[in-house]
Protein backbone atom coordinates (compact mmCIF):
# COMPACT_ATOMS: atom_id res chain seq x y z
CA UNK A 1 0.00 0.00 0.00
CA UNK A 2 1.54 3.26 -0.80
CA UNK A 3 2.09 5.94 1.75
CA UNK A 4 -0.77 8.84 2.56
CA UNK A 5 1.12 12.35 2.68
CA UNK A 6 -0.29 15.58 3.34
CA UNK A 7 2.05 17.66 1.08
CA UNK A 8 -0.26 17.74 -2.37
CA UNK A 9 1.67 20.21 -4.33
CA UNK A 10 3.50 18.28 -6.59
CA UNK A 11 1.87 17.97 -9.80
CA UNK A 12 3.40 20.82 -11.49
CA UNK A 13 7.30 19.46 -9.99
CA UNK A 14 6.22 15.86 -11.34
CA UNK A 15 5.31 17.46 -14.60
CA UNK A 16 8.49 19.44 -15.06
CA UNK A 17 10.30 15.88 -14.17
CA UNK A 18 8.72 13.93 -16.78
CA UNK A 19 9.43 16.74 -19.05
CA UNK A 20 12.78 16.47 -18.40
CA UNK A 21 13.04 13.06 -18.51
CA UNK A 22 11.29 12.97 -21.53
CA UNK A 23 13.33 15.46 -23.11
CA UNK A 24 14.67 13.45 -26.18
CA UNK A 25 10.69 13.35 -27.40
CA UNK A 26 11.54 16.33 -28.64
CA UNK A 27 14.69 15.92 -30.75
CA UNK A 28 12.16 16.15 -34.04
CA UNK A 29 11.24 19.52 -32.78
CA UNK A 30 14.83 20.67 -32.67
CA UNK A 31 15.65 19.57 -35.74
CA UNK A 32 12.41 21.15 -37.41
CA UNK A 33 14.09 24.74 -36.08
CA UNK A 34 17.22 24.18 -37.58
CA UNK A 35 15.93 23.45 -41.02
CA UNK A 36 13.64 25.97 -40.42
CA UNK A 37 17.38 28.22 -40.55
CA UNK A 38 18.63 26.40 -43.23
CA UNK A 39 15.77 26.54 -45.94
CA UNK A 40 13.53 29.18 -44.53
CA UNK A 41 10.64 27.81 -46.99
CA UNK A 42 9.54 25.43 -44.05
CA UNK A 43 7.50 27.37 -41.89
CA UNK A 44 8.51 27.67 -37.63
CA UNK A 45 5.30 26.88 -37.16
CA UNK A 46 5.75 23.35 -37.73
CA UNK A 47 8.09 23.42 -34.73
CA UNK A 48 5.48 25.37 -32.77
CA UNK A 49 2.98 22.85 -33.65
CA UNK A 50 5.44 20.06 -32.38
CA UNK A 51 6.70 21.56 -29.02
CA UNK A 52 3.32 22.47 -28.27
CA UNK A 53 2.00 18.84 -29.14
CA UNK A 54 4.60 17.41 -27.38
CA UNK A 55 3.44 19.58 -23.64
CA UNK A 56 -0.07 18.87 -24.68
CA UNK A 57 0.90 15.05 -24.84
CA UNK A 58 3.19 15.57 -21.34
CA UNK A 59 0.32 17.15 -19.01
CA UNK A 60 -2.07 14.84 -20.61
CA UNK A 61 0.03 11.58 -19.43
CA UNK A 62 0.82 13.19 -15.84
CA UNK A 63 -2.80 14.03 -15.92
CA UNK A 64 -3.75 10.30 -16.06
CA UNK A 65 -0.95 9.31 -13.32
CA UNK A 66 -2.65 11.96 -10.95
CA UNK A 67 -5.59 10.63 -11.51
CA UNK A 68 -4.55 6.81 -10.76
CA UNK A 69 -2.54 8.36 -8.08
CA UNK A 70 -5.65 9.76 -6.21
CA UNK A 71 -7.84 6.90 -6.83
CA UNK A 72 -5.40 4.78 -5.32
CA UNK A 73 -4.75 6.58 -2.53
CA UNK A 74 -8.66 6.87 -1.76
CA UNK A 75 -9.36 2.92 -1.90
CA UNK A 76 -10.46 2.27 1.21
CA UNK A 77 -8.09 -0.85 3.43
CA UNK A 78 -9.22 -4.25 3.00
CA UNK A 79 -9.15 -6.12 6.20
CA UNK A 80 -7.19 -9.09 6.85
CA UNK A 81 -8.87 -12.16 6.23
CA UNK A 82 -10.36 -14.35 9.10
CA UNK A 83 -7.99 -17.43 10.15
CA UNK A 84 -9.01 -20.56 8.45
CA UNK A 85 -6.07 -22.41 8.98
CA UNK A 86 -6.74 -25.15 11.40
CA UNK A 87 -3.19 -26.31 12.21
CA UNK A 88 -2.73 -22.31 13.10
CA UNK A 89 -1.21 -21.75 16.84
CA UNK A 90 -2.63 -18.28 17.30
CA UNK A 91 -5.31 -19.47 19.80
CA UNK A 92 -3.74 -22.24 21.05
CA UNK A 93 -1.92 -21.88 24.05
CA UNK A 94 0.12 -25.46 24.52
CA UNK A 95 3.33 -26.21 23.15
CA UNK A 96 3.35 -28.35 19.72
CA UNK A 97 5.19 -31.08 21.76
CA UNK A 98 2.27 -31.59 24.25
CA UNK A 99 -0.21 -32.03 21.57
CA UNK A 100 -1.71 -35.40 20.74
CA UNK A 101 -4.95 -37.14 20.02
CA UNK A 102 -6.45 -36.47 23.73
CA UNK A 103 -6.20 -32.80 23.20
CA UNK A 104 -8.21 -33.14 19.82
CA UNK A 105 -10.62 -35.51 21.19
CA UNK A 106 -11.31 -33.33 24.42
CA UNK A 107 -11.93 -30.32 22.07
CA UNK A 108 -14.31 -32.38 19.80
CA UNK A 109 -16.23 -33.11 22.74
CA UNK A 110 -16.09 -29.78 23.82
CA UNK A 111 -17.71 -28.34 20.71
CA UNK A 112 -20.24 -30.85 20.75
CA UNK A 113 -21.86 -30.03 23.98
CA UNK A 114 -21.43 -26.11 23.34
Amino acid sequence: MMRKTAYTGTFFLCLLINIALNFRLTIPGWILLILHFIFPAISIWWFVGYMGAFLLYMLIWQLVWHLIGRIGASAKEVPPPKELNPYSVKGNTMPLNRRGPADIEEKQNRDGEN
